[in-house]
C-alpha cells in the first residue's frame, strides 16, 4: 500500500494536492523512509509469506534486502515518471508470479527509457522471467537481459541509473538459484556478456564529457562486474563460490550507497563540469562528494577495497583447487576485472579533479563577481544536501560494520552457508571453512595511529613533507609590484630562525655532526652509494631475465618435474 501511495504522489498534479503541493518531496521522502524501515525490520526478522486477502504479492528471501536498497533510490528520485518507475519496481520485487513481475518491471523500464529505440528494446529484458529456468532459451535470454539493462544503466543521468541494475541482479539471482550449476558454455556466455557491459561502462567513464555520464559509466561497469561475480558464485563448480558471493553482497552495500550520493550531487545545478557549479562551490556538497568518491574507490579499507579484496581472495582459492585450464580462465577474468576497476578509478579522478581543482571555491572579490548583482556565492540548500549525507553516512556505517550488512542481505542471493546476526562478526568479513578475514576497523585505527605518529614526529623534529604556505599579495594589490614591509620580512624569516632544542644540539656536538646536514654524513653517503649499486644490479638482472624468459620457463618446468618425481608419494 505504501508503494501505491508513493507511485500516486509521484505523478498526481499539483492542483489536486492544493496546499500539500509544496511539501510533496518531503512527504515522498517520508514514505520511502517508512518503506525502508519496514523492509529493514522484515529482513532482520527473516519475514516471509504471502498476503491472504490478495495473493499476488508476498515476501521471500531476496525481496526484503532489495527493498532496503530500493528505499534509498526512491527517496532520491523524487517525482514524475522516475518516481513512478521506482514504485513499480518495488511492487515487482514483491510479485509472486513471474508474469506480474515481468509486467511491472517492463513498465518501469519503459518509464526510464528515453524516446526512441530504448522504449522498444528494454521491455525484452524481462523475457527471462517468463521462460522456465531449465529451458534452452534461458541462457541467451539472460545474456540479452544483461546487455539491454547495461545499456539502460549507462544512458541514465541521476540516481535512477541504479534501478535497471537492481532489476537485473534480482532476476538473475533468482534464476541462477533455480538452475544451480550452469554448463560451461552457458556460464561463459554470461561472463562474456557481463564483461562486455563492464568494459562498455568503463570506457564511458573515461570518455564522457559530463560528470553524470561518468558516474553512469561507473554504475554500468559495476553492474557488469556484479553479473560476472554472481555467475561465478552461483553457477561455478569450483571452490570459492562463497567468496564470490560475499564480494557480490559487499558490492551492494557501501559502493551502491556512495554511488547514489555521487549521482545525486552530479545532477544538481547543471552538473559538476558547468562553470560556477553550486556543488563545486558549496562546502557541504564538496565534502559529501569527496566522501562518496573515496568510498567508491579502492582505497583501503573502504567499501571498494573490501570488494576487491574478496574478489582476489576468491580467485586465489578457486584457482588453487581447480583444473589448470579453468584456473587460467579465472586468472584472466580477475586481470580483466582489475583493469576495469582501474578505468573506473580514472573516471572517479576526473570527477574529483573537476570538482576540487578546476572549480575552487570563490573568495573575496571573485565571490561578488560570480554572484552577480545580489552578491551571494552559489550555494545549495541543506535540504538538498541531506539525502547525499544520509547515503554517505550509511555507506560509512556499512564499511565499518560489514558483518552486519552481510547478515542483513544474506538472502539476497542463494548460498550454502547462511549468516546470522552476532556481535562477534559485525565488524568482520569472514568466510565459512576458511581462515581469511578482513576487519576494516583495525585498518582504520592503524592508519589513524600512523598519521598521528607521523604528525607528532614532524612536530618534534620540525620536519614536514610539505613546505609551509607563503601568503601572496592581497587582492587589491593584483597587478602592482610587491614590496615587503619589515613586519612581513620578520614573519617570512621566522620559520628558518627557530632555534633547535638544546638536547638535540648537545647530541649533535657529541656525535660530531654539529652544523652539518644529513646529506653530508658519511653513513648517508655510503648508504646511498650502496643503494645505487644494488639498483644497478637489480636492473641488469631484470633485463637479463626479460631477454631469457623462455629459457627460464623451461628450466623451472624441468626443475618442477624432477621435484615431482622425487617428492611424490
Amino acid at each position: 500500500m505504501l508503494f501505491v501511495v508513493a507511485g500516486v504522489l509521484a505523478v498526481v498534479p499539483d492542483r489536486l494536492l492544493r496546499q500539500c503541493a509544496p511539501w510533496r518531496s518531503e512527504i515522498l521522502a517520508g514514505v520511502w523512509g517508512g518503506l525502508g524501515l519496514l523492509a529493514l525490520v522484515g529482513a532482520v526478522c527473516r519475514l516471509e509469506g504471502g498476503v491472504s486477502w490478495f495473493p499476488v504479492f508476498g515476501m521471500d528471501g531476496p525481496a526484503l534486502p532489495m527493498l532496503v536498497l530500493l528505499a534509498f533510490t526512491g527517496g532520491l528520485m523524487g517525482t514524475g515518471q522516475r518516481g513512478l518507475a521506482c514504485a513499480l519496481t518495488g511492487l515487482a520485487f514483491l510479485a509472486l508470479s513471474p508474469l506480474v513481475f515481468g509486467l511491472l518491471a517492463g513498465t518501469a523500464l519503459v518509464l526510464l527509457a528515453d524516446r526512441g529505440r530504448q522504449g522498444v528494446c528494454l521491455p525484452f529484458a524481462v523475457i527471462p522471467a517468463c521462460i522456465p529456468a531449465d529451458s534452452p532459451l534461458s541462457p541467451p535470454a539472460l545474456c540479452l537481459m544483461v546487455l539491454l539493462l547495461g545499456w539502460a544503466v549507462s544512458s541514465q543521468k541521476g540516481p535512477e541509473a541504479v534501478l535497471p541494475a537492481g532489476i537485473g541482479l534480482f532476476l538473475l539471482g533468482r534464476l541462477l538459484a533455480e538452475v544451480g550449476v550452469l554448463p560451461p558454455v552457458q556460464q561463459g556466455l554470461l561472463i562474456v556478456s557481463g564483461g562486455t557491459v563492464a568494459l562498455w561502462g568503463a570506457v564511458q567513464a573515461v570518455r564522457s564529457p559530463a560528470a553524470s555520464g561518468i558516474l553512469a559509466g561507473v554504475a554500468s561497469a559495476g553492474y557488469g562486474g556484479l553479473v560476472v561475480m554472481l555467475t561465478l558464485a552461483l553457477a561455478a563448480s569450483v571452490k570459492g563460490g562463497e567468496l564470490f558471493r560475499t564480494a557480490t553482497l559487499l558490492a551492494t552495500g557501501a559502493p551502491f550507497l556512495a554511488l547514489l550520493a555521487a549521482l545525486w550531487l552530479a545532477r544538481q545545478e547543471g552538473g559538476l563540469f558547468s562553470p560556477g557549479s553550486a556543488v563545486a562551490q558549496a562546502r557541504g556538497a564538496r565534502g559529501a562528494l569527496g566522501a562518496s568518491l573515496l568510498l567508491l574507490s579502492a582505497v583501503p579499507p573502504l567499501g571498494g577495497f573490501s570488494v576487491f579484496w574478496c574478489l582476489l581472495s576468491a580467485g586465489e582459492v578457486a584457482a588453487a583447487h581447480t583444473h589448470p585450464a579453468q584456473a587460467l580462465c579465472l586468472l584472466l577474468v580477475l586481470a580483466a576485472a582489475a583493469c576495469i576497476m582501474a578505468l573506473g578509478t580514472v573516471g572517479l579522478l576526473r570527477v574529483g579533479f573537476a570538482a576540487f581543482v578546476r572549480q575552487k571555491p570563490a573568495s573575496g572579490r571573485s565571490v561578488k563577481q560570480s554572484a552577480g548583482p545580489v552578491g551571494e556565492a552559489p550555494s545549495l540548500s541543506s535540504v538538498l544536501l541531506l539525502p547525499a549525507w544520509i547515503c554517505v553516512g550509511c555507506a560509512a556505517l556499512v564499511t565499518v560494520l560489514p558483518g552486519g550488512w552481510l547478515a542483513l542481505v544474506d538472502h539476497l542471493f542463494a548460498g550454502n552457508t547462511p549468516r546470522d546476526f552476532s556481535w562477534k562478526i559485525l565488524a568482520h568479513v569472514q568466510f565459512a571453512g576458511s581462515d581469511l578475514s578482513l576487519t576494516p576497523v583495525y585498518a582504520l585505527l592503524a592508519l589513524g595511529v600512523c598519521g598521528a605518529g607521523a604528525a607528532g614526529l614532524g612536530r618534534v623534529f620540525k620536519v614536514f613533507p610539505l613546505r609551509p604556505a607563503i601568503l601572496g599579495a592581497a587582492v587589491w594589490r593584483d597587478g602592482a609590484p610587491y614590496v615587503a614591509t619589515s613586519e612581513q620580512e620578520e614573519v617570512a624569516a621566522e620559520p628558518s630562525s627557530v632555534p633547535m632544542p638544546a638536547v638535540w644540539s648537545a647530541l649533535g656536538m657529541l656525535l660530531g655532526a654539529d652544523g652539518q646536514t644529513p646529506s653530508s654524513w658519511p653513513v648517508v653517503e655510503k648508504t646511498g652509494a650502496g643503494a645505487r649499486y644494488l639498483q644497478a644490479v637489480l636492473f641488469r638482472t631484470v633485463a637479463w631475465c626479460e631477454a631469457q624468459g623462455m629459457v627460464l620457463i623451461l628450466l623451472f618446468l624441468g626443475a618442477g618435474l624432477l621435484l615431482g618425481l622425487f617428492a611424490a608419494k
